[in-house]
């Protein structure tokens, strides 16, 4: 347990970014943020919406895009869900928690007006006084005081920080928050719901009710108003003997300069390691949050069970710091290092119930099992550091996974599928036929069309040399065919002898516009390139013919797949 001659506390307020940092020993220990449209503390007049006996609860309107959930718990009037509440109902709300995700914010008819040494009931009777005061007669007159201070039917609690107060201070914090429910009062019966009746104290006036104490050192503020306000606040609470005021006049922000900008941006992370060599692993999820406890690089104990117990020592006070640092509320469980013996549980169990003294959300703490998981709740206090300066991402969802392209294999193309059945004998009945009919109506479009295309062409255009000439080339083509080796005639040699020894005036040959066809007598210039060609095709073929045995000489024999068809061709 730590010394608290040690312990030193420090707060630094941002005004102009309404961010406060409470720092203890120089760490960061809690964060209070003045930011969203729904604050907790805030009291509505809302309209209710809808009334839910399945779930005991109703729908308020509060002015914002999500609903308020009002429990029937929290309906003071006695009864069945239904007489308490109607549709269309006029109800003075306050917000006991803050919208979080898709959640809206959850709401009350019990109003508390918090003060620096009171806090007022109106819609509650009695005294109660705080359970951290232990001295008896200071309860009775603390208690006394009050009973003659308050009207008649409101309720108050005395809060701790008033033990050695006197009777006119208390009296005049009393004063303060029975004008604020008069207000609140009066603005209700004037403004037509949904709307803001009352907001709690702005940040400064929050910070030094709720975090300032005796062992505050020293509070640091970035505006010379708020330097006044807070000198004024501490005189008239009778707290500014021990503690110094300082104003910040550096040119960066007042939160840089302090690196509390670094401490926020840690506290986002999921991973927090220890100063020996250990880590932490912090993960929230929509039911609760989970914390393991891994030892890391700490190895300088001399035996395991001692490296386990200090890592757990250590793991406790970074915990009870985070709770307080992220503001983590709703079920925790902790994973830590498995334990063997009993002392050690018990020393690790003890010095968590120390160190979630100081939180004042309450936490309370659960066995510790066999697995060693510690299960522990915490009170919810507005909405956490996560969900204030971060938010979701637009791909994952929050989830921190992107996922991938399902890319599904294609069926196998009936060609494919006939290339393996070949090889490996594969059934093909899958497949469908060709349709024979569908085939022939095909061709016979095809034809169709080239007998009416090809008129078109002969007309525009009619070379009689041209023809020739391929109607050569396509006789080459078909040898190549049939014969796989053989000699081929030079047809560049006979086109360079046909374009020289004859040029045909092509211009000629087609048909003006508006005359008919008439037969195309050839000349003897023509029929003299008809028999050069007829000459040259007939040489080519001899050529051929004359090869024709030796190629199929020299040609590879096929092996022999099939013993039928050996036997045909031999014959």
């Amino acid at each position: 347990m730590k010394n608290e001659n040690d312990f030193t506390q420090k707060i630094i307020i941002a005004e102009r970014d309404n961010i406060a940092a409470v720092v203890e020993n120089g760490k960061v220990s809690e964060l209070f943020v003045h930011r969203g449209d729904i604050l907790i503390g805030d009291v509505y007049l809302s309209e209710v919406e809808n009334v839910l006996q399945s779930i005991d609860a109703a729908f308020v309107n509060v002015g914002s895009d999500k609903m308020g959930f009002l429990h029937a718990q929290d309906v003071l009037k006695n009864g069945a869900l239904k007489d308490k509440l109607a549709p269309k109902q006029k109800l003075i709300v306050q917000v006991v928690k803050e919208p979080t995700g898709h959640k809206g914010p959850r709401v009350t008819t019990d109003i508390s007006l918090p003060g620096r040494f009171l806090v007022l009931m109106p819609t509650e009777t009695g005294i109660n006084v705080s359970k951290k005061i232990e001295s008896v007669k200071e309860k009775a007159r603390l208690k006394s005081i009050v009973n003659l201070l308050k009207p008649v039917g409101i309720g108050v609690i005395v809060r701790t920080e008033a033990e050695g107060q006197s009777e006119a201070d208390i009296q005049e914090d009393l004063e303060i928050l029975l004008e604020k429910w008069n207000n609140i009062i009066t603005s209700a019966e004037t403004l037509s719901g949904p709307a803001l009746l009352y907001r709690d104290q702005d940040l400064l006036y929050r910070v030094i009710r709720e975090a300032c104490t005796e062992q505050t050192e020293e509070i640091v503020v970035d505006t010379a108003f708020a330097l006044n306000r807070v000198q004024n606040l501490l005189a008239n609470w009778h707290m500014n003997k021990n503690i110094k005021t300082t104003l910040y006049k550096g040119t960066e922000p007042l939160l840089i300069a302090t690196d509390i900008h670094k401490e926020i941006k840690a506290a986002l992370q999921t991973k927090v390691n220890l100063p020996s060599g250990g880590y932490l692993f912090i993960q929230t999820t929509e039911a609760l949050t989970v914390i393991d406890v891994n030892s890391g690089k700490f190895v300088s104990s001399a035996t395991q069970d001692e490296t386990i117990l200090k890592t757990n020592l250590e793991a406790v006070h970074e915990i009870a710091r985070q709770l307080r640092l992220r503001n983590i509320g709703g079920m925790v469980i902790v994973d830590f290092i498995d334990m063997l013996t009993r002392v050690d549980k018990l020393a690790m169990m003890e010095e968590l119930e120390i160190a979630l003294e100081n939180d004042k959300a309450k936490p309370q703490v659960g066995q510790l099992s066999d697995l060693g998981l510690v299960e522990l709740t915490r009170h919810r206090q507005g909405q956490a550091l996560a969900e204030i300066f971060s938010k979701k991402c637009p791909h994952c969802q929050g989830t921190g996974y992107v996922m991938e392209d399902l890319k599904f294999a294609s069926p196998t193309a009936e060609g494919e599928y006939r290339a393996k059945q070949a090889k490996l004998k594969l059934p093909i009945s899958g497949f469908k036929k060709p349709n024979k009919f569908n085939n022939n109506k095909q061709n016979n479009n095809q034809q169709q069309r080239e007998e009416i295309q090809e008129p078109e062409l002969r007309e525009e255009n009619y070379n009689p040399s041209q023809e020739a000439v391929d109607n050569a080339a396509a006789v080459e083509n078909e040898n190549k065919n049939k014969f796989s080796k053989k000699q081929k005639f030079n047809k560049k040699k006979i086109r360079e002898a046909v374009s020289q020894d004859a040029e045909i005036d092509t211009s000629s040959i087609v048909m003006p516009e508006g005359e008919d066809l008439k037969p195309e007598i050839p000349t003897d210039k023509a029929d003299k390139e008809m028999k050069e060609i007829q000459a040259a095709e007939e040489q080519a073929n001899a050529e051929v013919s004359e090869k024709k045995p030796n190629n199929n000489k020299n040609r590879s024999r096929r092996p022999n797949r099939n013993g039928n068809r050996s036997k045909k061709g031999t014959k």
